[in-house]
């Protein structure tokens, strides 16, 4: 039975939300059409179907496979340009139900795909989807957010153009401080030297330390977003980097009673990169993680080879089981100094996704709000870059 062949009869349409943007549950009857319904029936129906193509939001939903749209909002049409949706088929889906696949369907996935639609045009869309179940069938519900246009293009290069002139300007604001700040410092450590270890006057000078410690933190945060830096280029095995990574965290993961789960493939080609840049990616990714977890929690980390035609991908897949992330937080979530840590600079993830770009691989992060995270890092193998 399809979405097609069935009708919704609404007991006083309540839509209940989770924590995410999708609704959860919808309170009402499903039933096969019948031959003869009443009138309060078909008014409350078309009142209903109404309420849903006329939805504010640009939405559509996909069998996959064929890939056929059997339900769209007016919006989503009138995003892409069309009149109708209902019936095309657009195989330009694929890529987000793949996405999907990779998570075994659970939560959602926010990706650009290219639709190629029947007038001629192609369309590159920002959409946010996941998998719903109606009647036992599998379907694609697709978030159309905005599409990715000539217009669109422009104002990324215009924010490229400032995040650039903004790192010139905070290297040049980092390195005026930085002088003046280890002066302080310096004097600091002079006066809590001279003061004895049980004074209140010491408790307050340590306090003043380690505020300055933290600003020097943050300004080597900048700094390393902002300059560019050399790369060191080599081949390197993955599983080294990544052993490195955890060697410098391995205090963290013990004193916060963390339980570490290795799962690695025995056979993977090595990566071609700077050792140094990727362990910073998933020193990142994995501070992350473990920030996620409240009280005990566990961190698995898989590696494993892909395919995509010809080319070969080493894949390393950082999962936690943390509180996760709002779906609002995640369409945010690389953008520089956007945190919602207490005490984070909001630089952690946009420079690992720097550097990961810069090694022609990909970055994703799935979450489940109160199920945890996963972060996927996708970089070819040395032997497919040229």
């Amino acid at each position: 039975m399809g979405l097609t062949s069935l009708s919704w009869i609404p007991q006083r349409l309540l839509t209940v939300h989770s924590s995410s943007i999708w609704p959860s549950a919808m309170a009402g009857r499903v039933m096969e059409q019948p031959r003869e319904r009443s009138g309060e029936h078909v008014r409350d129906e078309r009142w209903y179907r109404f309420l849903l193509e006329h939805a504010a939001q640009a939405w559509v939903i996909v069998r996959p496979e064929t890939w056929e749209i059997v339900e769209a909002s007016a919006a989503a049409a009138e995003l892409l340009g069309l009149s109708e949706l209902k019936g095309l088929v657009l195989s330009g889906f694929r890529r987000l139900y793949k996405l999907l696949q990779r998570e075994s369907g659970q939560g959602a996935v926010r990706a650009e795909t290219v639709l190629a639609l029947p007038d001629g045009r192609t369309q590159t869309v920002d959409a946010q989807a996941r998998l719903v179940t109606f009647d036992g069938t599998h379907y694609l519900w697709v978030l159309l957010l905005e599409p990715v246009n000539e217009r669109g293009l422009t104002e990324r290069l215009v924010l490229t153009d400032r995040l650039a002139l903004l790192g010139q300007l905070l290297v040049g604001i980092a390195h005026e401080i930085r002088n003046p700040l280890a002066a302080i410092q310096l004097n600091l450590h002079l006066v809590r030297q001279s003061l004895p270890e049980d004074s209140e006057c010491a408790s307050f000078v340590q306090m003043a330390l380690a505020g300055t410690e933290r600003i020097a933190e943050l300004i080597e945060t900048t700094l390393s977003f902002a300059r560019p830096t050399a790369q060191l280029v080599q081949l390197h095995d993955i599983h080294t980097i990544l052993e490195g990574a955890l060697g410098l965290l391995r205090t963290m993961l013990y004193n916060r009673n963390i339980v570490l789960q290795r799962q690695y493939a025995s056979e993977l080609p090595p990566v071609y990169g700077d050792a140094r840049q990727l362990q910073q990616v998933f020193i990142n990714l994995l501070s992350n993680a473990v920030d996620a977890i409240e009280g005990e929690g566990t961190i698995t980390i898989q590696t494993a080879q892909e395919h995509a035609g010809a080319t070969r991908f080493v894949v390393v897949s950082i999962e936690d089981t943390g509180k996760g992330i709002a779906p609002e937080d995640l369409a945010r979530i690389f953008e520089p100094f956007f945190t919602r840590k207490p005490h984070g600079t909001g630089l952690g993830l946009a420079i690992a996704r720097r550097i990961v770009i810069q090694h022609r691989g990909e970055l994703l992060l799935h979450s489940t709000p109160g199920a945890g995270t996963r972060c996927l890092v996708r970089l070819p193998a040395a032997e497919e870059r040229s």
